[in-house]
């Protein structure tokens, strides 16, 4: 990934822990018949969360060096 891929993904997963803790905070404060919302929001951003910390990238190839198919000859 380059720097800036890297940076997207950062503030991507910062907003997500941002977005889970002032819903977690908000449904905290409000009555439970008021919160149904906050709720779903805190839900869908740890789960975003979690997916994105699962999920695994392949190793990027480094274009110089040979694959192993071509030193086999």
């Amino acid at each position: 990934m380059d720097d800036t891929a890297l940076l997207r993904q950062t503030i991507r997963r910062c907003t997500a822990v941002l977005v889970a803790t002032l819903a977690t905070l908000g449904v905290s404060l409000q009555s439970s018949s008021e919160a149904g919302f906050l709720l779903i929001l805190a839900v869908i951003s740890v789960v975003y969360l979690v997916v994105e910390f699962i999920k695994v990238s392949p190793p990027a190839e480094n274009p110089g060096s040979p694959s192993s198919t071509d030193g086999e000859k």
